[in-house]
């Protein structure tokens, strides 16, 4: 499984290295509590950083909308689609997975896990 995290800077695409660990949610933070602990749940795969703050904007905007960037499209199609990744991607927004599923046919999955995973990873 992947996890998209949007950032202020651009997106970040995480790998799940230990899927077990998402199960009991409540404790997952107990996983993020050093940086050492973090690397063996989740591994950085990809990180697209905006050009400038117009992109940043215009990002922001269309993820406010529950829309996909050109970025963010052009970013998932390079590091999921083209690589030929079977995996569901995990995210925030629930209205963007249904966009994202739609135009490039990825599983996305939402919900009380993937708020807390996020939840960590900002940690």
């Amino acid at each position: 499984m992947y996890v998209l995290f949007e950032t202020p800077a651009g997106f970040a695409l995480f790998k799940v290295l230990k899927e077990g660990k998402l199960k009991d949610s409540d404790n997952l933070h107990k996983d993020f509590a050093t940086g050492e602990k973090a690397n063996k749940v989740v591994k950085l795969k990809a990180f697209k950083k905006f050009k400038d703050t117009k992109e940043a904007m215009k990002s922001t905007e269309k993820l406010v909308k529950g829309e996909m960037s050109k970025t963010l499209q052009k970013f998932l199609d390079k590091n999921i689609v083209q690589k030929g990744v079977e995996e569901a991607l995990m995210l925030a927004d629930k209205k963007l997975g249904k966009v994202i599923s739609e135009k490039l046919s990825i599983e996305c999955k939402t919900g009380s896990k993937a708020n807390e995973l996020m939840r960590c990873i900002r940690f």
